[in-house]
């Protein structure tokens, strides 16, 4: 490529910042690496109304935490800037009556009271709506009076009636449209405001971009902004159009049925790492089958042709796979720092740790990271390490049988007279240990009273971990033992027997 890369992402700051803004900053920053290219932040905030300070803050602090780091943007600079529309505005005016003059583009003085009827008219006759030309064939003088009697208009892009627009796609080959069929489009505002297809062309322009990489939503705009390059005699960027990410019944990725928000994926524990692999996965192959990659191998091997048109599923089950297969290959004590704010959002622990807690913290995250899928998931399920007094599971009515008989098997193991002996025999060699348990010692002591009674683990190891957890099943015993300490293992005991 002679020309440098030049990408961006456009984001509204209107509400959370979207999963799918991470998803096309991700491929815009993987090309543009790919390519030593740079990759651009602009904000389009030309909806004054729905637009906040706050959420334009969230786009930075969520692109930031994944690390779809910007070169240029509002907060860190850059020759193109400003960054945001808003801060634009005056470039917007000035290029619309540049296509006026140029004849490209019209004034148009149609209220919003004849448009609505011409809406309403083009309904009843089973037409598609849009904007009849009224206004574009005024002339010069019409349009000075009544611009000087302080009309109200907009100005329209002047489309051709005739031929089509080709938008050549990298990843869809050459799209046609009639142009008798696309309707000449406001280009500024009433309120003196761009509409986005203006402002984005100019910007994008302006701003250098050689490579549009959205999502296939835009499509069906882009042969306005192709005639609009046209109008103005620019070179047209090459355009990518990715695939939208779905829902499970193949439509459109929505809140009604999937957390779109970056805040929810980051409040709920999930590894930016993780985020960025599965978002690579959407629609794109690495290559080789494989599925775990982090984003150096995704920049390293990048290419469009790797990318599938076939709608991506967003799949909640698969991004708690792909988390956990990332948690299992973060250093422990990186993932310790990351999921500890978790531990104490809950009580478990507090804010400064002991050495004691911290290596006991270290070993609960060690056992459960296995099958935890998120760091939120790994607190929730360390209750049995940390929630001493806890209440015997009761049979209802409105379990499973399946629910009901693990419950029935807690009870009934406590209820045997082995499992009574092999708690007796478990508290005497306890009390015979020091504090700080082994989990060899602990082992070691499980299969003493194995051997001692002459059973198997099912006669003497359930009755023990429903005494000590109030549950049928989970982590090693031995290590609970050795994680909780002889104090808390005997009094653990003590308060089951008084609840039996």
């Amino acid at each position: 490529m002679s020309k440098e890369v030049r990408v961006r992402i456009a984001p509204s700051p209107t509400g959370d910042p979207h999963v799918g803004t991470a998803y096309i900053a991700l491929f815009n920053l993987a090309f543009a690496r790919h390519n030593n290219g740079k990759f651009l932040l602009r904000i389009e905030d030309t909806d004054q109304t729905r637009s906040t300070k706050e959420s334009e803050q969230q786009i930075f602090d969520s692109l930031k935490w994944l690390g779809l780091n910007y070169d240029e943007g509002p907060d860190v600079g850059g020759e193109f800037g400003p960054y945001r529309q808003s801060e634009r505005f005056e470039l917007y005016s000035r290029y619309a009556k540049e296509l006026v003059d140029k004849g490209m583009a019209y004034y148009c003085f149609c209220t919003p009271e004849r448009l609505e009827n011409l809406r309403e008219r083009q309904k009843a006759m089973g037409k598609a709506p849009g904007y009849d030309g009224h206004c574009r064939s005024l002339s010069k003088e019409e349009i000075e009076t009544r611009l000087a009697n302080g009309e109200k208009y907009v100005i329209r892009l002047k489309m051709p009636y005739e031929g089509d627009t080709i938008v050549k796609d990298v990843l869809r080959g050459e799209v046609k449209f009639e142009n008798n069929k696309i309707d000449d489009q406001v280009l500024l505002k009433s309120d003196g405001f761009p509409t986005y297809h203006l402002a984005n062309v100019v910007d994008d322009h302006l701003m250098g971009i050689t490579h549009v990489i959205r999502a296939e939503e835009w499509i069906a705009s882009t042969p306005k902004h192709i005639q609009l390059y046209k109008a103005f005699g620019w070179e047209e960027p090459v355009w990518v159009h990715m695939p939208l990410l779905r829902n499970q019944d193949k439509t459109k990725i929505s809140k009604r049925k999937n957390p779109v928000s970056l805040n929810y994926y980051k409040e709920e524990g999930y590894l930016k790492e993780a985020i960025l692999n599965f978002l690579g996965l959407m629609g794109y192959s690495i290559g080789n089958n494989k599925e775990i990659f982090t984003f150096d191998e995704m920049v390293e091997s990048f290419d469009f042709d790797k990318i599938s048109l076939g709608g991506p599923v967003f799949d909640l089950v698969k991004l708690g796979w792909v988390n956990n297969q990332h948690m299992k290959l973060k250093n422990l004590d990186e993932l310790v720092e990351l999921a500890k704010p978790y531990f104490e959002e809950i009580g478990y622990i507090n804010k400064e740790l002991t050495d004691k807690e911290y290596k006991a913290l270290r070993r609960v995250i060690e056992i459960l990271r296995d099958g935890a899928t998120t760091l939120k998931e790994l607190a929730t399920k360390s209750k049995i390490y940390y929630e001493d007094n806890f209440e015997l599971p009761v049979v209802t009515e409105e379990m499973n049988r399946k629910e009901r008989k693990s419950v029935e098997r807690v009870l009934k193991a406590l209820e045997d007279e082995v499992g009574k002996k092999a708690i007796n025999l478990f508290v005497e060699k306890i009390k015979m240990e020091s504090e700080n348990i082994s989990e060899d010692r602990a082992k070691e002591i499980l299969n003493e009273i194995m051997e001692e009674l002459g059973e198997g683990p099912g006669k003497v190891l359930m009755p023990l971990r429903a005494i000590l957890t109030g549950e049928g099943r989970g982590p090693e015993l031995y290590g609970i033992i050795a994680v909780i300490g002889k104090e808390r293992t005997l009094k653990r005991v003590e308060n089951t027997i008084k609840k039996i």
